[in-house]
């Protein structure tokens, strides 16, 4: 489950995210769609917890983002749009070390992948 409430994100006086509440249950897929500039790529690094609102809430997995980050970013997969760091790595080669990251052990990394 994802859940924001009043989500906000400013950077300086420009407003990217505005107070968005957000309920997306077990078994939905949920899509941002809209211009360049709209705040989607905004909402999706605060809903990962790579990027902190301004104000609001976030729960993941019944779990607080304020509190827990780091075990939702354990239980959670994601895959940038643009990994231009990581463009001489395969795919698995990858994986393997964003899983590193989040201290995932050797056997576990093998059963996800």
């Amino acid at each position: 489950m994802i859940r924001s409430v009043g989500l906000t994100k400013k950077f300086g006086d420009f407003i990217a995210v505005d107070n968005i509440n957000l309920n997306v249950n077990q078994g939905e897929i949920f899509g941002f769609l809209g211009p360049n500039g709209a705040g989607k790529t905004t909402t999706i690094k605060m809903l990962t917890g790579t990027l902190r609102p301004t104000s609001g809430s976030i729960e993941i997995l019944g779990m607080d983002m304020k509190n827990r980050a780091i075990e939702i970013k354990r239980r959670i997969g994601v895959v940038p749009d643009e990994p231009k760091i990581y463009e001489h790595l395969k795919g698995y080669e990858f994986l393997e070390f964003i899983m590193s990251i989040y201290k995932l052990d050797k056997a576990e990394m093998k059963v996800k992948i």
